[in-house]
């Protein structure tokens, strides 16, 4: 039984919906606390107001093996983003205009859709300033039976009051660790306190779920798996973030180590950021999981990942377990 089925029975949903409504007028569910208006119609910084903005809902399998039970991920991409990475691979969701709005009540319908097409899990990506919204949709679908793990896959720019307020509802947090610098965080991404911010929540998913289980055939069925993408000239400070991880978290929790970098969206207009990685750069990255021995998790090919990723949502990833 998922998480949320269990606090759907216990009858314990419906008061996270107020509670994260609440939050977001003024709005304080991430870390930059804009203070947004958003009950009124103002929108965030992130762009979002009290209107769910859904960009789509699809059957994606380019998510770790572990996510996708050779069927794919039920995948929801939320518009917008509380971030506003010069290299982001999702610009043309996160940083788009309006969509058009979606009712939480036809959100669930769409979840329960996924459900019944075999998807093993299903996503939420870019949720953190949504959520009130998408907690509302999966109380009306745990009541019509959606019994599914349910991954919440951010930035890492999430507040631990909003997490605590999402404790048993999903099983699977999937979160980015970014950056380890505040100056990188905040000249490439516009986010101030990052690297402080994203290890709070950080602890706080683990402390819900603690490490990757999974089921018989292999699949996710609850855990923490942190991702983190190599930047050229290492600007993420690579092997900083992999020891916070295995220091203030556990060397156990399973990392997904991206190679995938491209030099999308505005890149070009920096140039420590106009190129894809080098060989050299991804390897040093992979030895220092090897030093702190991080063994659970995947890697990618430097050199095919790139090419291979398109931002339509539905090119796999090339993943190998680690």
């Amino acid at each position: 039984m998922s998480r949320l089925r269990a606090l759907h029975l216990s009858g314990g949903v419906g008061a996270r919906v107020e509670a994260l409504r609440t939050m977001s007028s003024p709005c304080v569910l991430c870390p930059r606390r804009c203070g947004a208006d958003r009950l009124r119609g103002e929108a965030g910084f992130c762009g979002a107001t009290a209107q769910l903005e859904v960009s789509s809902v699809v059957v994606h399998g380019g998510e770790e093996p572990v996510l996708t039970g050779g069927r794919g991920v039920g995948n929801v991409f939320l518009s917008h983003c509380n971030m506003r990475c010069v290299f982001c691979q999702n610009s043309q969701i996160s940083q788009a205009p309006p969509a058009s709005p979606m009712s939480p009540r036809d959100l669930a319908s769409e979840l329960l859709r996924l459900s019944r097409s075999g998807c093993p899990t299903i996503g939420f990506v870019s949720p953190t300033h949504y959520a009130p919204q998408i907690v509302e949709a999966l109380s009306i679908a745990a009541a019509e039976g959606l019994d599914r793990p349910l991954v919440y896959n951010s930035n890492g720019y999430d507040s631990v009051e909003a997490l605590r307020l999402l404790d048993g509802i999903f099983d699977i947090y999937l979160p980015d660790f970014k950056y380890a610098g505040e100056a990188e965080a905040v000249e490439y991404s516009s986010a101030p306190g990052y690297p402080e911010a994203a290890m709070s929540a950080l602890k706080e998913m683990y402390r819900q779920v603690g490490n990757l289980r999974t089921d018989e055939s292999g699949t996710a069925v609850e855990g923490l798996i942190i991702r983190h993408l190599v930047l050229p000239n290492d600007l993420a400070r690579t092997r900083e973030v992999l020891a916070r991880i295995a220091g203030e978290i556990s060397s156990e929790v399973a990392v997904s180590l991206m190679a995938q970098y491209n030099p999308m969206h505005r890149a070009m207009e920096f140039p420590l950021l106009s190129r894809t990685l080098r060989a050299r750069e991804y390897e040093s990255a992979v030895e220092a999981l090897e030093e702190l021995g991080m063994g659970n998790g995947w890697t990618q090919d430097w050199k095919e990942s790139p090419g291979s990723w398109v931002p339509d949502f539905r090119q796999d990833k090339p993943f190998r377990e680690l």
